[in-house]
C-alpha cells in the first residue's frame, strides 16, 4: 500500500495501484485513492501493460481509445487517463502491472514520468 500512495503523489495520480495479472483475472493486491478488488481480464486496462512489457503502456485519454471501449471504469467515466508498467519476478516474467489512473484526461506523460512509473514497478519484487 505505501508503493502505491508514493506513487499515487508522486504522478499526480486520483488512483495507483499493483495488479497481479492471472490467465483470467486482474486481481488489485494494493491501491491508494480507491478500490482493492478482482476483475476480468478481458476488461482490464493492465492486460494491455503485461502484453507489451517493455514500455509503460501510456493512455493520455481512454474515451477516445478503441482497445479500452469495453472497460466498464472507461464506460463509466473513472478513468480517462491510465499509465501502467509491468513487473517482473527475479527471473523476468511479467507478473503484473503497477499503474496510475484518473478521471480527467492528460495532455501529456513525460519521459521523466514514464522513467519514474518504471522505477516504481522495479520496487515491487524488493
Amino acid at each position: 500500500m505505501a508503493l502505491a500512495k508514493r506513487m499515487r503523489i508522486a504522478l499526480h495520480a486520483q488512483w495507483a495501484g499493483v495488479n497481479v495479472i492471472s490467465a483470467d483475472w486482474q486481481h488489485v493486491i494494493a491501491a491508494s485513492g480507491g478500490m482493492l478488488g478482482d476483475y476480468r481480464r478481458s476488461t482490464s486496462i493492465s492486460s494491455y501493460v503485461v502484453s507489451l512489457p517493455d514500455t509503460p503502456f501510456v493512455v493520455l485519454d481512454a474515451s477516445t481509445d478503441e482497445r479500452l471501449a469495453g472497460s466498464p471504469f472507461v464506460y463509466d467515466g473513472l478513468i480517462r487517463f491510465y499509465a501502467g508498467a509491468v513487473f517482473r519476478d527475479r527471473d523476468g516474467y511479467a507478473l503484473g502491472a503497477l499503474c496510475v489512473t484518473d478521471a480527467e484526461p492528460r495532455h501529456a506523460f513525460s519521459n521523466e514520468d514514464a522513467a519514474l512509473l518504471m522505477a516504481f514497478a522495479g520496487e515491487v519484487i524488493d
